[in-house]
Parts: structure tokens; C-alpha cells; sequence
């Protein structure tokens, strides 16, 4: 028969182990996600303590879930991957959201002058498609993150832009359980012209290496870089990213593509962008960190800064001046709980300002002293709101121009254009 003060004994250092195993999680791992990443009781400014813009929110012209948006500096025309907000609660791969037979059926391209005069409502168009037959021939995209790389010398753009497709098995055609495989997601190119409604459809990128594609930005006219959010598509290892790290960056050249991160430890890696310098920018979500990275020769990520924001990040943008636009999210956990009923929740939303400056004074530019310790960031909050304006924002574009922002929510039913006040 065992000794009772032995049993008792080996109890008590059982007991204290597991106090000091769970005080160990909390500290270095649980308090980081509940705190940081989830803002609980991180405090948020009002839009009334910014009273250098004013914003209005733009609900009547069905601008719903415009998950990102990109300017035509030249024109001033703003394009943006709009959805229906309520099937954005069933299909969003990006956040666990899989139920194919949910999933919107009318997502588009919006196209609206920001520079024009009249109503917004005779300033908007949304781009037909052309040339591109969707899923069985039903002409549908399920948008994403995208970019345009626009020609210096004409008014042709180019589009890329994630294509979460439903899956379906590739032999019978029937439809396949997402929750259990994922998506079938693609990066689809399209050609447009400046101020017209149609884009014609160019090629779909499909590759093993394009998982769950969040984010692409243009390289070179054939070459391009997107992140991978996730380390899988479902499944427990994906449940486990937000602790460990997952998702990737990679490099494709047509349908080649490569992970070009693969020593890079990653935790949400989200909406990157390339700098006018050529630099590539890869925003963190779970960690707020933005992770700079130049291309080798040989189509690797190699790291020469990071920048701490101290706020969730979801998508980046470059203004003409080369400065950088970061959507924060204040508050994650009401984003999520928004992302679930976006008609009745509000998100909290940021702006943040990035520019490079160097440290000995005055504003770095160009690609010289890449690697240089004098290079640094400024980050500085420009806007700021509880949820009652701004949307849920995962993206955020500032015209250099006119001094507007922009911005949109992948949940939410409206888009908010802020204006700067006149002294």
C-alpha cells in the first residue's frame, strides 16, 4: 500500500509544476495573444480626437466588404474587391469561414472617381468581365486581396487579384466539403484601361504553393510575391498559427512558383506591398510588426528591417509620395465577433502612417544605404475610431492629391472616405 504522505507529497509537486507550466504559457505565449493580438483592454481613441479629417461613411451605393482597395494616382480613380458582406460570414477562407453554398455570387470590381464632380452614385462603375467562364462556367470570382501594376506611358492596368474558389473534386466535378480540404484558391490576371468598365480575363495562376493566398503584389510585369496567411489550409497545424507561426511568402514567374521565405518565421503574414524603392513590405497580424525584405537574385526573402506599429496589421498601401498606409485593428477579438454578424457589431480600426526616415536627419528615399544602421521608420497613428465610422478596416489608400483617405472592410457593409478640414 502506497505511503499516504508520499502520495500527498508527489501531489503537491505535481500541483506546483503544473502552476508554474501554466504561469509559463500565460507569460511568454497566452497573455501575448489575449493582450497584443486580441486587444483586451487596449484602450481606443474616438474619430473626435482627429479633428484634422472628417469622415462619412458611404452605405447606399452597395459598397459592401470591399476587403481592399488600390488608387490610380494618376486619374485618381479608386478600385476595390467588393463582396456581400453576409456571405462573407460563410465564405471567407482567410478567417475560417467555409461554407461554399454561402458564398456571394456577385463580387466584383468597383471603380469609383474620387476627383470627379457630382454624386458618388454617377461617379461609380463596376467592371464586367470578359473572357473568363468563373466556376462551371457561371462567371463568379470570390475576391480577396489584389494588386495593379499601372503602365507609365498609357492608361493600361494590370490586375492581380485572389480568387478564393470553392472546391470541388476533379474528377466527378462534384462539389467537395471546404471545411474538411480548404478552398480552391487562384490568382487570377485581368487587363483593363483606366476609366473603362470592362477587364478581360489574361491567365489563372494555379500552383500547389498557393494555398491560402492572402495578399500579391507585382515584382516585374511577369514576375509577382503574395503571401500564404496560413500553414495550412485546415486542419489542427493551422489552428496552431497564432501560438507558433505559419504562412508564408512566395515568388511566382507565370505558373513557376517557390516559397521564398522558408527560414522566415511568420504569424499571420498578411497584406504585403512593394515600396516604390523596391523593397518588400509584410505585415504581421498577430504580432503588429512589419517585416521588410529585399529580393535576391535567386527569389529569396532576405530581411533588412522591422517595424514595430504595436497594433494588429491586416492590409498595407503605398501613396505617390512613398509613404505607407497600415489598416490596423485596435480591438481583434470585436473585429471577430464582427466578422460573424456585420450588420449588428461594430470593429475598432487604425490608421497608421510609415516613413522612412534616416537617422541623421530628414527623409530617406531611393535604394541606396538599404542595409544602412542610419535607416529607421516613423510610425505615426493618423486616424483612430471605435467602430461608429470607420469600418472594421482592413484597408486603408491616401490620395497625396486631395489629402483623402479611403477606407474599407472585408465584413463591412459600408466604406468611409475621411477628408482633410480646411484651416
Amino acid at each position: 500500500m502506497a505511503n499516504p504522505r508520499w502520495v500527498v507529497k508527489l501531489v503537491s509537486r505535481a500541483a506546483i509544476i503544473g502552476v508554474v507550466f501554466i504561469g509559463i504559457l500565460y507569460q511568454f505565449i497566452f497573455k501575448s495573444i489575449i493582450f497584443d493580438a486580441l486587444g483586451y483592454g487596449r484602450k481606443v481613441q474616438s474619430i473626435k480626437d482627429f479633428n484634422n479629417v472628417h469622415c462619412e461613411k458611404v452605405d447606399d451605393l452597395g459598397l459592401e466588404g470591399c476587403e481592399d482597395m488600390w488608387l490610380h494616382d494618376k486619374t485618381g480613380y479608386l478600385y476595390m474587391a467588393c463582396s456581400d458582406s453576409q456571405s462573407r460570414v460563410d465564405w471567407l477562407p482567410a478567417v475560417g469561414h467555409l461554407n461554399a453554398t454561402g458564398r456571394s455570387l456577385t463580387d466584383r470590381i468597383a471603380v469609383l472617381d474620387t476627383r470627379g464632380s457630382g454624386p458618388l452614385a454617377s461617379r461609380l462603375k463596376w467592371l464586367s468581365l470578359e473572357n473568363f467562364s468563373g466556376i462551371n462556367g457561371d462567371g463568379t470570382l470570390n475576391l480577396h486581396g489584389f494588386d495593379i501594376r499601372g503602365d507609365k506611358h498609357t492608361n493600361i492596368l494590370r490586375i492581380l487579384l485572389i480568387n478564393h474558389r470553392p472546391p470541388f473534386d476533379p474528377i466527378t466535378g462534384e462539389p467537395l466539403d471546404a471545411s474538411k480540404v480548404g478552398a480552391n484558391s487562384t490568382i487570377e490576371q485581368f487587363q483593363t484601361k483606366a476609366g473603362t468598365n470592362i477587364m478581360r480575363h489574361v491567365r489563372t495562376y494555379v500552383n500547389d504553393i498557393i494555398q491560402t493566398p492572402n495578399r500579391v503584389a507585382w515584382m516585374s510585369e511577369d514576375t509577382f510575391v503574395f503571401t500564404n496567411s496560413h500553414s495550412a489550409k485546415v486542419g489542427f497545424r493551422q489552428r496552431l498559427d497564432p501560438f507558433i507561426g505559419g504562412g508564408n511568402v512566395a515568388y511566382c514567374h507565370r505558373n513557376r512558383c517557390k516559397v521564398s521565405s522558408s527560414s522566415i518565421k511568420f504569424k499571420f503574414p498578411n497584406g504585403l506591398v512593394r515600396g516604390h524603392e523596391g523593397l518588400i513590405y509584410v505585415p504581421g497580424t498577430i504580432d503588429g510588426t512589419i517585416s521588410v525584405f529585399t529580393l535576391t537574385a535567386d527569389h529569396n526573402l532576405q530581411q533588412v528591417n522591422t517595424i514595430e506599429t504595436g497594433l494588429p496589421l491586416d492590409n498595407l498601401s503605398v501613396d505617390k509620395n512613398g509613404d505607407i498606409f497600415a489598416a490596423a485593428i485596435p480591438q481583434v477579438h470585436k473585429w471577430i465577433k464582427s466578422s460573424k454578424a456585420p450588420f449588428n457589431a461594430i470593429s475598432p480600426s487604425a490608421v497608421l502612417k510609415i516613413r522612412r526616415i534616416n537617422r541623421k536627419g530628414g527623409q530617406a528615399s531611393g535604394r541606396k544605404s538599404l542595409f544602412s544602421h542610419d535607416l529607421d521608420y516613423e510610425v505615426e497613428k493618423v486616424i483612430e475610431d471605435d467602430g461608429h465610422v470607420l469600418p472594421g478596416s482592413t484597408i486603408a489608400v491616401h490620395d497625396v492629391e486631395t489629402g483623402r483617405f479611403f477606407l474599407g472592410g472585408a465584413m463591412s457593409p459600408y466604406i468611409t472616405i475621411c477628408e482633410p478640414k480646411k484651416r
